[in-house]
């Protein structure tokens, strides 16, 4: 009896002892499969809340790159370390190359902003791959560079893990969000030397050992924003074409496509049958033929650009405008014709109509007799 006591008491210490992990995401501007040989972020503190006892954030721009074989994680950080008198951030600069077991790291302190932009570059010759880190607040501007040896296959890409995102501080920290968080993040891949929007856009997906709870993205005017909220992962948005008048226009605004061979990006004006498609791994095209008709009664800002009347080549997810927000909405024929359908002044036309009909109706019933 007193054996099975020390059992249930040893079990009941282990239970609440041991240590509650929380399963976090790692919130922020996340993609994949664009051929790439650079990231660049700039990252805006508005705001950084966290519970009581949280670990510090950081905020690391992270990719995988393949050498020799071998998976080799780039990584550009900056943790923020405390808010200063003049309401800016005093961060810390860290950027690590892990290979061959260990990684190489170095660090600056003291750089002071809200602003900063956050770029890695990765540049191959025939035998060896030189990764260049840069950080900017706007005043100042740091750089450090490593130099491996040896063949250069490319990025790796396990999903949309590349990009920036805002986690725990160090060693697999799970930082927690409080109401009040908020840090935008604009985001670009660089390819023949410019640099594009990624043509679609994940939140939440695990691209490094730390984390966060209590997060939530969504994109709006060019930036992906992280809040306060209760998310894990999201799309944040895909690409779209939209026409309006004679002119196509594409989503989101920066992304690289291609027609018939040809890179644009933004518009290009809608001419004979053209198939365009995003610059991406995946083959997804659109015929840019005036198919579905979607209106509004008020000017609306669709896939970012104002207007009341806007073209699809076909069905697809767009994006509104709504309350400081891209809202996505799928369309095709069908609810669209609802949309119709539910218009106020058409609504009142029929019911007028029907009462028309059934005063004639009672009317003739009458002088019959």
């Amino acid at each position: 009896m007193l054996l099975m006591k020390v059992i249930t008491l040893f079990l009941f210490l282990f239970i609440i002892l041991i240590p509650i992990v929380n399963a976090g995401y790692d919130y922020g501007y996340e993609f994949g499969y664009v051929n790439m040989n650079g990231i660049q972020a700039i990252v805006t503190l508005y705001n950084i809340s966290l519970q009581p006892g949280s670990p510090p954030i950081s905020i690391q721009q992270n990719v995988c790159l393949n050498l020799n074989g071998s998976e080799i994680l780039v990584q550009n950080v900056i943790i923020p370390l405390i808010l200063t008198a003049t309401n800016q951030y005093e961060i810390n600069w860290v950027n690590s190359v892990f290979y061959n077991g260990s990684y190489h790291t170095f660090s600056y302190s003291f750089v002071v902003g809200n602003t900063f932009n956050l770029t890695t570059v990765w540049v191959n010759s025939s035998d060896k791959l030189v990764i260049t880190f840069y950080l900017s607040n706007c005043s100042t501007s740091l750089n450090r560079t490593y130099v491996l040896y040896g063949n250069y296959i490319g990025v790796v890409y396990s999903g949309y893990d590349a990009g920036t995102v805002i986690v725990g501080f160090r060693n697999g920290a799970t930082a927690d969000f409080v109401k009040g968080f908020n840090v935008s993040i604009q985001e670009f891949y660089r390819y023949d030397n410019s640099w594009y929007v990624p043509p679609v856009a994940y939140s939440g997906y695990s691209n490094t050992g730390e984390s966060a709870t209590n997060g939530y993205a969504y994109f709006y005017d060019g930036k992906v924003w992280v809040i306060y909220g209760n998310a894990s992962t999201q799309m944040l948005y895909n690409f779209s074409v939209i026409i309006v008048n004679n002119t196509i226009f594409t989503f989101p605004k920066g992304s690289l496509w291609l027609s018939d061979g040809n890179f644009f990006t933004d518009s290009i004006p809608l001419k004979g049958n053209l198939i365009i498609s995003p610059f991406y791994y995946f083959n997804y095209s659109f015929s840019t033929k005036k198919q579905i008709l979607l209106k509004f009664n008020n000017y609306t800002v669709v896939d970012g650009i104002k207007g009341k009347a806007f073209y699809l080549p076909s069905s697809e997810n767009v994006y509104i405008r709504e309350n400081g927000k891209c809202v996505m909405e799928f369309i095709n024929q069908s609810n669209v014709n609802q949309r119709e359908g539910a218009n106020p002044m058409k609504l009142l036309f029929v019911i007028v109509v029907i009462i028309a009909g059934i005063l004639s109706l009672l009317y003739y019933k009458m002088i019959r007799k």
